[in-house]
Order: C-alpha cells, then sequence, then structure tokens
C-alpha cells in the first residue's frame, strides 16, 4: 500500500502536466471552454477568450481579377472617324436613298472639284450624303462620350490613375513641342498614356505595359517604412534592419523589413495590381482583416507560454520578453503564481492570457501600420495623384475601424461575461457565509469572575 502511493505522488508532476496540456488541447479546440473550479476567476477574467479569432483559420488573401468586360480603361478617342465616315459612304443606301452602282462609281472616279463643274446635280448629292455621314458619326461619338461620362459618374476606381497618366502624357508631348493633334490622337486613341504609365512613388514608371503594376497599399507601405526611417523611399525593401543601429525602432521591432509590413497591410487590407492600358489584366488581393494574424500571433505566443510554465525554476529574461508583449509585459512574479496554480486553472490562465498577448501585438502592429501607410501618403508623388489615392485613405480608415471593433469586442465580452455570473457567485457566497452563522447560540457563563472571583 505504501509502495502505490509512494508511486502516485512521484507520477503527480506528470500527470499535472498532462492536464494541463489537455486542458489547452481543448481550449484550442474550443474558445468557450468551461471552468472547472475557482470559478470566480473565470469570470473575473471575463471568460477563456477575450476576443473572436479568425471566422476561418486557414483563410488566405487571393489574388483575383476583372473579366475582360470590365478591364479599367475605355475611351472614345479609340474610334477611328475616318473609318467610320467612309464606311457610311461606302453603304449610302442605308441613309435613306437609293443610289445606283454607277452614281457610287462616278463619284468615286472624278476629283470633287470635277465633280461640281461636270455634274452639279450629282455633286449636290454627294454632299448631302457627307453631311448626313459626318451628324451619324458625331452623334455617334456624343453617344459614346456620353456613356464614358456615366461610367465616371459610376466611379469607376481606376479612371483617376488614367487621368493622371493622360496629364503626365500630355506634358511629355507638349516638352517634345510636336503636333497637338497628333498628340490628341496617341493619348486618346494609340492609349500612349496608358501604355507609358505614371511617375510612382519610387520616381519610376508604373502602370503601364511594360513597367510593373501600381499596387498602391503595398508601394505606399515600403515608400512609408523607408520614410519613417528616414532613408530614400527607393531603399530595397527585403533589407532586415534588426541588426542595423535601427534595430531599436518600434517600427523594426514588430516589421524587420519593408516586405514584412507591405505583406502585413495588403493582407489585412487587400490591394490592386493597377495595369492602365485595356491590353492589360488588372487584379485584385482580397483583405482578410486581423483575424488571420491573431490566430498567427496565437499560435506564436501559447507554445512558448506553455513551455514556460512547465519549465522548472526561474524563467528567463528572455523568454519572458519572447512572450511579451508591447505594453504588455510578462513578469517573474506571474510566472510564478500561474505554476502554483493548479491544472485546470493553469489551462484557464494561459488560455486566456495567451490571447491577450495575442490582442496586444496585433493591435501593436495594426497601429504602426496606419502610421506608416499615413507617412506614406504625405510623399510628394503619392500627392501628385490627388483623388486616385483616395482609397488608400478609405483603407487607412477600414484599418482603424478594424482595430476600434476588435477592441470594442475584448470589453464587451468581458462585461457581459463577468457581471451576472460574478453577481450569482458572490450571492452563493453571502448566502453560505449567512448559513454558518446561527444566531442565539452564544455561551453564557452562569458563575461569571466577580471582583476576582466566582460569583455564588
Amino acid at each position: 500500500m505504501t509502495s502505490t502511493i509512494t508511486s502516485i505522488h512521484a507520477r503527480l508532476p506528470s500527470l499535472r502536466l498532462a492536464a494541463i496540456a489537455a486542458a489547452l488541447c481543448l481550449h484550442l479546440a474550443a474558445a468557450d471552454a468551461q471552468p472547472v473550479s475557482a470559478s470566480n476567476l473565470y469570470y473575473r477574467l471575463g471568460g477563456s477568450s477575450p476576443a473572436s479569432m479568425a471566422v476561418n483559420r486557414n483563410m488566405n488573401s487571393m489574388r483575383l481579377g476583372l473579366s475582360a468586360g470590365l478591364k479599367m480603361n475605355y475611351s472614345c478617342g479609340k474610334f477611328d472617324v475616318g473609318m467610320s465616315w467612309s464606311t457610311l459612304m461606302n453603304s449610302v443606301s442605308n441613309l435613306g436613298a437609293t443610289i445606283s452602282g454607277a452614281i457610287q462609281a462616278g463619284i468615286s472616279s472624278l476629283p470633287l472639284y470635277v465633280l461640281q463643274r461636270a455634274q452639279p446635280g450629282l455633286y449636290q448629292l454627294f454632299q448631302n450624303f457627307s453631311q448626313k455621314a459626318d451628324l451619324l458619326v458625331a452623334s455617334s461619338l456624343k453617344s459614346c462620350e456620353e456613356m464614358e461620362a456615366m461610367i465616371r459618374n459610376g466611379q469607376n476606381p481606376y479612371e483617376d490613375w488614367v487621368k493622371m497618366a493622360k496629364g503626365e502624357s500630355w506634358k511629355v508631348k507638349a516638352s517634345a513641342s510636336g503636333d497637338v493633334v497628333q498628340a490628341k490622337a496617341d493619348i486618346n486613341g494609340n492609349e500612349f498614356a496608358q501604355k507609358r504609365g505614371i511617375t510612382w512613388v519610387n520616381g519610376k514608371l508604373a502602370g503601364g505595359d511594360s513597367t510593373d503594376p501600381i499596387e498602391p497599399i503595398k508601394d505606399i507601405s515600403v515608400a512609408g517604412y523607408n520614410a519613417t526611417l528616414n532613408l530614400p523611399v527607393s531603399t530595397s525593401p527585403s533589407t532586415d534592419y534588426r541588426n542595423t543601429p535601427h534595430g531599436v525602432q518600434r517600427l523594426v521591432r514588430a516589421f524587420k523589413d519593408a516586405n514584412s509590413l507591405s505583406t502585413f497591410t495588403t493582407e489585412v487590407l487587400g490591394d490592386q495590381a493597377i495595369k492602365l492600358s485595356a491590353s492589360q489584366p488588372t487584379t485584385t488581393n482580397t483583405a482578410t482583416g486581423l483575424g488571420p494574424k491573431l490566430e498567427d500571433e496565437l499560435k506564436d505566443v501559447q507554445p512558448k507560454l506553455v513551455a514556460a510554465v512547465k519549465q522548472s525554476g526561474g524563467v528567463s529574461a528572455q523568454t519572458l520578453s519572447e512572450i511579451s508583449a508591447p505594453g504588455l509585459g510578462i513578469s517573474p512574479q506571474l510566472m510564478e503564481a500561474i505554476k502554483s496554480m493548479p491544472a485546470d486553472q493553469q489551462a484557464l490562465v494561459i488560455g486566456r492570457l495567451s490571447e491577450e498577448i495575442a490582442i496586444h501585438r496585433v493591435v501593436d502592429k495594426a497601429l504602426i501600420a496606419r502610421n506608416v501607410l499615413i507617412t506614406g501618403l504625405s510623399l510628394p508623388e503619392v500627392q501628385a495623384a490627388g483623388d486616385a489615392v483616395k482609397d488608400v485613405q478609405t483603407k487607412i480608415d477600414r484599418l482603424t475601424q478594424y482595430i476600434e471593433d476588435l477592441l470594442f469586442e475584448f470589453r464587451i465580452r468581458k462585461e457581459m461575461t463577468s457581471s451576472t455570473a460574478l453577481a450569482i457567485l458572490e450571492n452563493q457566497v453571502d448566502r453560505s457565509t449567512s448559513a454558518a452563522a446561527v444566531p442565539g447560540t452564544q455561551y453564557v457563563d452562569p458563575r461569571p469572575l466577580e471582583g476576582g472571583k466566582v460569583s455564588q
């Protein structure tokens, strides 16, 4: 019997750790894990989960393209007026009159001034048809331009980029002192502006046929990152600054390089890869929000926190730093308090604390990303884009809303979980205390001491 008890005592640490691991697995599988004991602690914490995780843990940002009929560029300048006029004159029967093949042959074989002198009546007929053709072409172009205006009024998200490209192209054509008529034909009809692209944040052309696409969120994130570190905006986005003098900066502690920041912003907010030419595809990256980022941080911090609790002896400062978050440090005293708890309470506290650390990290990164995007918006090339980058400001506002929504959910969950449950538990304590006190049972000594002696 004694050996059996000794064996059980020897196995208690391993059994305790197994219970912690099992409870944590249950926590990961279901955010609404129920308390086994210490209900007061559970409800004061606000439950086992401070906020919702991603609606789909495997959600990824996807790049989607527009169908052929929805490509961004649309211009009435691409219509060939000469061809339209010629087609109408070669199909004069469609104008409501019957013209014989001989008359058409006569018109085509004579210069107009000879025709006017030789056949005044036929010349007048030709002029009438010509005027009708001009009116039809003009009315067709007017219909096209009205349709183009309707598209613009429908808030085509890419029209501002095309207008910016055309504005730059007019400057290029003007500096070359070329033919203004040919310049208009090149810009409106030959898509010179769209094929050329625009001057973008890194000082290079973007959005053209032979250039990189315009990726507003990504490009402004990279440029804003470099500008925040007082570097040229064209600095390589893959440079790791952790082991440089910039490594102490909050920006670098959150994002080691500009690429990691741009990945965060484009996945959370979505982005476009804009090509201005009608022949080039334009794609869009879907937004995932902050949920998947919260999942990623939780996967990183929770195993480390579990390992720190299992670790015998004190926890090193390096380990404490790895399981902390900006604004939420894990102290040695807190670790000792967690280690001293029963297994089920440890599982509850570790799960809740891990999620709160993850929330702190995600909110900190989101705030940093927001500041970088605001810095990027102030760059000269971005300012020159005018209304073309208004969608970036909209997405910055959306990021602010994501942060506020996450913090609101954190607060409201705690309030909803704790108030009623704690009131019930406190009432139970009051009733138990009241039941323990039995009135009228105080002992009265029938012969108390009086004057130093027992009364008779």
